[in-house]
C-alpha cells in the first residue's frame, strides 16, 4: 500500500537476553535522508531525551562514515544498503512495510525500513523497548528517567498481517470527532504511525427530510455539480449541514447553553454554543446560506491540512457517503430549476462528478467509500432498494472515471451487501475497489463470514472498539478486537480497522487493534463456545506496566482483564451484556441514556466490588504520572458506579409512579407514595451530583467533554430523567414540591485539562495549546514556559484568556523559531500551583518537520 510502514504498539521488554547497558546513544541518519526517514531521527532524539534527561547528538553521516559507539543509525534500506555499514550488516530483503531492528558492531543499533516511512515506524518500535507507550489520545512517558539505553540483543524483522490498519472515528455525536478541530485531527493522525496504524476513514450522514430528531446532513462531503464550485475546491452554494454543537438538538441532545451546565462543568467551555471551530457559535438550524458555504469551506481547509499531513506520514485517508446518494432538498430544487431530474442516472452521475471534482481540487484523498444503507442491517431491504443502490454505485464508478478521480472507490457499511447474497456486489464492481463492513449488532456478532466468498479484491473488516448504545459508560473490548482480527485474517481481509467515538478510556482496545494489525497471522487461540472474545491477560499486563508502573502491573492486569469482553450475544435470546456492567443504553433517538433499572441497588452494586481491589493497589503506585493515570481510572470507576446507582434510583422512582397510578381510589396512599417519590428524587439528585463530579475528574479528551454534554443535554435535557415525575408530584403535593436545582459549584480537586497534545508541527505552523481549568478558586495567573529542546533558558508568556476558565497558549513561528521545543504550563490558583505536564522533571515536547 504505497510503501507505508507502521509500528505495532507492543508495550513489552524484548525477549533476547540483553548484554551491558549503554550510555546515551548518538543518532545518525544518512545525508540524503528526507521525509519520514529524517523525522525518525528527530523522533529518536526527542523521545530519548524524555527518557534520559540528556539530549542525544543528532548527526547526518556519509556512506563511509561510522556512528560513534553507542549509536543508532536509522535509515531506509535504499539509503543504507550500499554504505559500508549496510554491506557489513547482512540485512534481509525489506520492502514496503517491513523493517528490522538489528544490534550491530560495538554497541550500535540499526533501524532499517523497507521504505522511508518504514524507518520511522522502526524508530517507534525501538522506543517502546525503552518503556515509552503510545496510545491514540497521547504518549505515555515513564516517570523515572534512565541513564542507560539498551542497544544489544535486537535482531528481528517485522511485517504486518494487514496492509491497512487503522481507525474509523464516527461522526454524529459530541463524544466523537464532531467536536474535533484541526489540532485534534492532526494529533490523531500523528499518533497513528506510533501505534502501527496507517488508515483513517470517516462516514458522512445524509440529510433526513423532514427531520425527525435523528441525523442532519454532515459537512465532510459536499454534494453538488461542478458549476457550483470554484477551481480551488471552495464551494459557491451549499445546503444546511451540522456537526454536533450545544446549540442544536440533533440525536436528542436538546440545546443548552454550556454556562448552564452543572457541577462546575461550565468552566470547561469557552462559549455557550460549543462545538468544532467551524460550528462554534453558529446560528440556529438551518443557518444562513452563507454560513453553510463557510462551514463547507472551513472543513475543506481542515481536511486539506490534515490529509496532507497524513500523506507525509504514510496514513491512508478515506471518507464518503451512503448509497444510494441522498440528494439534499435544496440541491434537488436547484436541479429541477435547471430542468434536470434529480432521480435520473444522468443527473446522479453529474452530481458525483461535481463531488469528486471538488475533492480533487480541495484536499488529497486515498479512498472514497459508499456505505450501504443502515436500514439494511435492522429492517432488511427490498429488491427495489437493491436496484437503486446498484445503479447508484455504477453512476459513481462512471463519474470517477470521467473526472479522473485521483482516489480509489470502495464500499463499506452496516452490511457487506444484500441479504440474498452478501457478496453480490463483488460481481458488479471493479476488482480494484475494496469492500468493507462493520460487524452487525453494534459489534456483538462476529466478523461477516461472507468475506470468504469475495475474491480478488481488497477486503476491510471494521471491528467495534465501542458501541454507541452505551456511549456514556466505560467499555472494554480488547479481547473481542483480537478475535475479530483472527477471523478477518482467516477470511483473507487486507484491512483491519476499528470504529469508535471516544479515545482515552478505550486505550486497551486500541492496544489490541494496533497489535492485531501486525500479529493476527500468529493468533491460534481457540475461543470457548459461548464466548465472543480472546483471553487478554498478557495484553493487559503489557498495558498495565506502561499505565501504572511495573510494581502494580500484575494486580492491575488481572483486575482489568476481568472487566474485558462478555458473553456471546445471540439475537432474540436476551440483552447485549458485558463483563463491565452496562449502565447506559440507546434511548429517545440518542446514545448513552442512563438505563432505568428495576433491580435493587444492593444487587447491582456487587458488579462494582472490584473497585475495592483497585483501591488497594494505590500503595504500589509510584510517580506522579502513574498516579495521575491511576486516579483517572479510579474516578472512571466511581463515575460508572454512580451512574448505575442513579439508574437504580430512577427505577425506584418509576416503580413508585406506577404504584401511585394504581392507588387512584386511595388518596391517602397516593399522598404517602408521592412523598416517597419526592425523597427518591432527592436521592437521585445527590447520586447524579456525585456522578457528574467524578466525570469531571476524568475529563482529559474531547470525548469526555462530549460525555458531559450528553448527560446535560440528553439524560437531563430531552429525557428529563430527574424531572420526569414533577407534574405527578405537583398534582399530589402541590406547592410543597421544591424546584430541583442541581449545584453549579465545582466540588473536585483543582486540575488542568489539556484535551489535545500536538507533538509534531510543520515549520510554518504557529504553536497553540488550549488549557481548561477546573477549580473552586479564582485563577490568578496562567503562563507557558518554553525553550529549545534540551538547552538554554526558558522564556515565558502569559496565556490568553478565551472564555470561562479556558486559556490559549500561542507561540508564533518567530517565538518558537520552528525548532524542536519543550514546554510546560503553570496556572496559579489560591490553593496552589497547577502544572502541565504533572511530572515536574518531564516537559511536553514538540518536534518540527
Amino acid at each position: 500500500m504505497k510503501n507505508t510502514i507502521l509500528l505495532v504498539l507492543v508495550l513489552f521488554s524484548f525477549a533476547p537476553a540483553f548484554g551491558q547497558k549503554s550510555k546515551i546513544p548518538s543518532i545518525g541518519y544518512f545525508k540524503q535522508a528526507k521525509g519520514s526517514e529524517l523525522l525518525a531521527a528527530k523522533e529518536l532524539q526527542r523521545y530519548l531525551y524524555l527518557r534520559t534527561g540528556e539530549l542525544p547528538a543528532l548527526k547526518a553521516i556519509t556512506a563511509t562514515e561510522a556512528l560513534p559507539s553507542p549509536g543508532i543509525i536509522v535509515a531506509s534500506r535504499a539509503n543504507i544498503i550500499s554504505t559500508e555499514t549496510g554491506k557489513k550488516a547482512a540485512l534481509p530483503a525489506l520492502a514496503g512495510d517491513s523493517y528490522i531492528l538489528k544490534s550491530f558492531g560495538s554497541n550500535q543499533l540499526l533501524i532499517v525500513g523497507g521504505s522511508e516511512v518504514a524507518a520511522l515506524y522502526g524508530a517507534y518500535k525501538f522506543l517502546e523497548s525503552t518503556s515509552i507507550g503510545f496510545s491514540l489520545h497521547g504518549d505515555i512517558i515513564p516517570d523515572e528517567q534512565t541513564k542507560a539505553i539498551n542497544l544489544t540483543g535486537f535482531n528481528q524483522t517485522y511485517q504486518p498481517a494487514f496492509a491497512l490498519r487503522g481507525i474509523q472515528p464516527f461522526h454524529d455525536f459530541a463524544e466523537g470527532p464532531d467536536w474535533w478541530n484541526e489540532d485534534e485531527y492532526e494529533a490523531t493522525v500523528t499518533q497513528l504511525p506510533k501505534m502501527g496504524m496507517n488508515f483513517i476513514g470517516f462516514h458522512n450522514y445524509p440529510e433526513k427530510n423532514p427531520f425527525g430528531g435523528w441525523e442532519k446532513a454532515e459537512p465532510l462531503a459536499w454534494i453538488g455539480t461542478k458549476d457550483q464550485m470554484n477551481a480551488d475546491g471552495t464551494v459557491k452554494s451549499a445546503y444546511p449541514v451540522m456537526h454536533a454543537n450545544t446549540g442544536d438538538s440533533t440525536w436528542a441532545y436538546y440545546a443548552k447553553k454550556t454556562s448552564d451546565y452543572h457541577f462546575g462543568a461550565s468552566q470547561l467551555f469557552e462559549t455557550d454554543i460549543f462545538g468544532a471551530d467551524y460550528m462554534q457559535n453558529s446560528s440556529p438550524w438551518p443557518h444562513s446560506p452563507q454560513e453553510n458555504i463557510t462551514i463547507f469551506n472551513k472543513v475543506g481547509t481542515l481536511l486539506n491540512h490534515t490529509f496532507a499531513l497524513a500523506q507525509k506520514l504514510g496514513v491512508q485517508t478515506c471518507l464518503g457517503t451512503e448509497t444510494p446518494l441522498t440528494i439534499p432538498s435544496q440541491v434537488k430544487a436547484r436541479l429541477r430549476s435547471q430542468n434536470k431530474d434529480p432521480e435520473s442516472d444522468a443527473t446522479r452521475q453529474e452530481l458525483y462528478e461535481g463531488m469528486f471534482s471538488r475533492i480533487k481540487a480541495a484536499y488529497p484523498l486515498n479512498y472514497y467509500w459508499f456505505w450501504t444503507p443502515e436500514g439494511w442491517t435492522w429492517e432488511g431491504e427490498s429488491q427495489e432498494a437493491v436496484e437503486r443502490t446498484r445503479k447508484d454505485l455504477l453512476s459513481a464508478v462512471a463519474a470517477a472515471k470521467k473526472v479522473e478521480a485521483p482516489f480509489t472507490l470502495a464500499t463499506c457499511g452496516w452490511v457487506l451487501g444484500p441479504s440474498r447474497d452478501r457478496a453480490e456486489f463483488d460481481r458488479l464492481l471493479p476488482k480494484e475497489m475494496p469492500f468493507g463492513v462493520i460487524n452487525r449488532e453494534i459489534g456483538f456478532t462476529p466478523v461477516e463470514s461472507s468475506f470468504r466468498n469475495i475474491q480478488g479484491r481488497p477486503k476491510w473488516e471494521i471491528t467495534w472498539v465501542e458501541d454507541d448504545n452505551s456511549l456514556t459508560t466505560p467499555q472494554f473490548w480488547a479481547g473481542r478486537v483480537l478475535k475479530d482480527a483472527k477471523d478477518a485474517y482467516q477470511y483473507g481481509c487486507t484491512g483491519f480497522m476499528g470504529i469508535h467515538w471516544r479515545t482515552r478510556n478505550l486505550a486497551t482496545a486500541f492496544l489490541a487493534l494496533a497489535k492485531a494489525g501486525w500479529e493476527a497471522n500468529t493468533y491460534t487461540q481457540s475461543v470457548p463456545e459461548g464466548k465472543r472474545d480472546y483471553a487478554v491477560n498478557d495484553l493487559y499486563h503489557e498495558w498495565a506496566q506502561s499505565e501504572f508502573g511495573a510494581k502494580a502491573s500484575d494486580k492491575m492486569a488481572t483486575l482489568f482483564a476481568q472487566l474485558d469482553g462478555g458473553p456471546l450475544y445471540e439475537k432474540g435470546k436476551g440483552d447485549r451484556t458485558a463483563n463491565f456492567f452496562r449502565s447506559s443504553e440507546w434511548g429517545a433517538k440518542g446514545p448513552g441514556r442512563i438505563k432505568v433499572n428495576s433491580t435493587p441497588w444492593t444487587e447491582v452494586e456487587k458488579a462494582y466490588a472490584f473497585i475495592a481491589a483497585y483501591e488497594n493497589c494505590q500503595p504500589m503506585i509510584a510517580g506522579v504520572g502513574n498516579l495521575e493515570r491511576y486516579q483517572y481510572w479510579l474516578n472512571t470507576f466511581y463515575y460508572a458506579r454512580s451512574q448505575a446507582q442513579v439508574g437504580c434510583l430512577l427505577g425506584e422512582m418509576e416503580g413508585i409512579a406506577k404504584q401511585i397510578d394504581k392507588e387512584k381510589a386511595l388518596p391517602g396512599n397516593q399522598l404517602k407514595l408521592a412523598s416517597h417519590l419526592l425523597d427518591k428524587r432527592k436521592e437521585a439528585a445527590a447520586a447524579w451530583t456525585a456522578m457528574g463530579t467524578y466525570l469531571l475528574q476524568t475529563v482529559s479528551t474531547m470525548g469526555e467533554l462530549g460525555t458531559v454534554a450528553n448527560l446535560e443535554q440528553h439524560s437531563l435535557g430531552s429525557l428529563q430523567s430527574l424531572n420526569k415525575y414533577d407534574s405527578l408530584l405537583t398534582a399530589h403535593l402541590g406547592a410543597s414540591v421544591p424546584v430541583l436545582n442541581l449545584s453549579n459549584t465545582y466540588q473536585g480537586a483543582s486540575r488542568l485539562v489539556v484535551t489535545t497534545q500536538r507533538t509534531l508541527l510543520l515549520p510554518s505552523e504557529a504553536f497553540t495549546q488550549k488549557i481548561r481549568v477546573l477549580t473552586a478558586y479564582a485563577i490568578q495567573s496562567a503562563t507557558i514556559f518554553w525553550r529549545p529542546l534540551g538547552k538554554g533558558a526558558y522564556q515565558s508568556k502569559p496565556l490568553a484568556h478565551v472564555g470561562q476558565n479556558v486559556y490559549n497558549a500561542a507561540l508564533s513561528t518567530g517565538e518558537w523559531k520552528s525548532q524542536a521545543i519543550e514546554y510546560y504550563i503553570e496556572v496559579q490558583v489560591k490553593s496552589g500551583k497547577l502544572r502541565y505536564p504533572t511530572n515536574p522533571i518531564i516537559n511536553q515536547t514538540v518536534v518540527t518537520w
